[in-house]
């Protein structure tokens, strides 16, 4: 006998997220432990950071959120392939782009949209409103955005299986939206060279 049922949405937030009120965890349904972050913590983690690496941190917040970014993919299509049955693949590029703002929203990272206006160039333009990640952020340097930069190149390598990266373009509506470029390390290289 097989099942025909429909699965519903992975990313909803009252399926997605559960918590033991004994121990305080939070938890997807594939067990898989959650960890709130406040938002105070965020921006501590900046500004120490800054103070103690100055112009390195930078460097230190791409490379973090490079790794993050890449292992939070690496997670979330094995979730997404376990309940749909289905590769990450086979999704078409409307559901999975929906499945991916979806589980943005979830875990707190914002509202995320992709503008393949110039994808046949290999870059992505992406938004990101309302960003937990940069929350805490009140500099007008493009690289303060660098650990949602490296989070964004790590995701999409990840996606992609090609190594690419990432930079903040417009920061002026910093929290409530900052555009990002997504492209081949050569054209970010090029990008950030002619902003410096």
């Amino acid at each position: 006998m097989t099942s025909t049922a429909v699965p519903g949405n992975l990313f909803s937030a009252r399926f997605y997220v559960s918590s033991d009120p004994k121990s305080g965890l939070l938890s997807t349904p594939m067990q898989r432990r959650l960890l709130a972050v406040p938002s105070l913590l965020m921006a501590s983690i900046y500004e120490t950071l800054q103070e103690e690496a100055g112009q390195a941190s930078f460097l230190a917040l791409y490379t973090f959120g490079r790794a993050w970014g890449k292992s939070f993919f690496e997670r979330a299509q094995r979730e997404i392939e376990a309940y749909y049955r289905c590769s990450v693949a086979n999704f078409n590029a409307i559901q999975f782009f929906s499945l991916m703002q979806e589980l943005w929203a979830v875990h707190g990272l914002g509202k995320v949209t992709t503008d393949f206006a110039a994808a046949a160039e290999g870059i992505l333009r992406v938004t990101v409103r309302n960003s937990g990640i940069s929350q805490g952020i009140s500099s007008a340097n493009p690289k303060s955005y660098s650990l949602e930069a490296g989070f964004l190149a790590g995701w999409f390598s990840g996606l992609t299986q090609e190594n690419l990266a990432a930079c903040a373009v417009d920061w002026t509506g910093a929290p409530a939206k900052i555009v990002y470029v997504v492209a081949g390390e050569r054209h970010i290289e090029e990008l950030q060279s002619t902003r410096a």
